[in-house]
């Protein structure tokens, strides 16, 4: 096996279904040892994507390369050298079965011997506080322990590669965040290298080194999520009530010299970003009285969706907060 900085690359996967285009010319790049998020809204590729990453899904075009190998020539090869965890963690194990005895299987499935997996699954349950659970069968597990146990099941034969679609869908935010610090050691103590699907801004702006924008089957941008938001021009908004803000006033609040520019984050606002909030705050809201309009405004600041519109131009539906 090949090593290097480069894990993965996608360049120019292109996958249709009937007459719907799923991917269109998608590219992108996942480096040794980092999280690297595919952030839009739903129906935009992701799970296409990542399905075609983890040989779920053939594409239609476009060339895959996994720790070097062509995934096309040496898909027997890679398939050992990634996990999966699809967003149908019910039908990801047997119901019945307890959690050891679904891991005992899928190790042997996947030719580890009986020792290996049970020592991986010692060390997999300690890491994830899950020796309670290791007996109970999977369908009398909750939700988490449940996404838990199918993480466990990707991780068995040490992947270096791991691929989560959603991985915190459906979880109350208290299993929620555990998951996503325990997604973060994955990478700082064990050297994993993750690629995730999300449309939830705070699970993005906290897990992820890295940001690919997907839109409509493109990935028109990839960065940091510092280097993304910068690039919006603004770091704070100030935001008002579309229906309660005339034309007329909207323009005077364009010409105030601490208001830069205006953006619709949503069918019901617009933000108007400034070079300082306290000063902006006040401009506007001065303008708001002398117009006789009624409303308050809240304080913004730049934020992944800010970036999403940015570069894409356009948001057909907002992201989770």
């Amino acid at each position: 096996m090949n090593t290097q900085s480069t894990f993965l690359s996608a360049e120019h996967v292109r996958k249709t279904y009937q007459d719907t285009v799923a991917l269109d010319d998608a590219s992108l790049e996942l480096r040794q040892g980092e999280i690297l998020a595919l952030l839009g809204p739903n129906g935009a590729g992701k799970t296409t994507l990542i399905k075609i990453l983890a040989t779920v899904l053939a594409k239609d075009s476009g060339r895959v390369e996994i720790l070097g190998y062509d995934l096309d020539e040496h898909e027997h090869e890679i398939k050992h050298w990634f996990g999966y965890v699809g967003q149908d963690t019910e039908r990801s194990a047997y119901a019945r079965l307890t959690v050891v005895e679904n891991l005992r299987f899928f190790g042997a499935f996947r030719g580890l011997e009986r020792k290996a997996i049970d020592r991986r699954i010692d060390e997999l349950a300690a890491y994830f506080e899950f020796e309670a659970n290791l007996d109970k069968q999977f369908m009398h597990l909750s939700g988490g322990q449940k996404q838990a146990a199918v993480i466990m099941r990707a991780l068995l034969h040490d992947p270096p590669l791991i691929y989560l679609d959603e991985p915190t869908k459906g979880l109350d935010p208290i299993v929620a965040r555990k998951m996503r610090s325990l997604l973060k050691q994955l990478v700082r103590q064990e050297g994993k290298s993750l690629l995730l699907t999300s449309h939830v801004l705070p699970e993005v702006q906290e897990l992820a080194d890295r940001v690919a924008l997907i839109h409509r089957g493109t990935i028109p941008v990839t960065g940091s999520p510092d280097e993304l938001t910068s690039a919006v021009g603004a770091a704070e908004f100030v935001e008002i009530e579309r229906s309660a803000l005339p034309a007329a006033t909207k323009e005077k609040i364009l010409q105030l010299e601490p208001v830069l520019f205006s953006v619709e984050r949503s069918p019901h606002s617009i933000s108007f970003a400034v070079n300082d909030f306290l000063a902006g705050a006040e401009a506007i809201a001065r303008t708001l009285r002398e117009d006789n309009v009624r409303t308050g405004f809240r304080r913004q600041t730049a934020s992944l969706e800010d970036a999403f519109v940015h570069y894409v131009g356009e948001l057909t539906e907002n992201f989770d907060q």
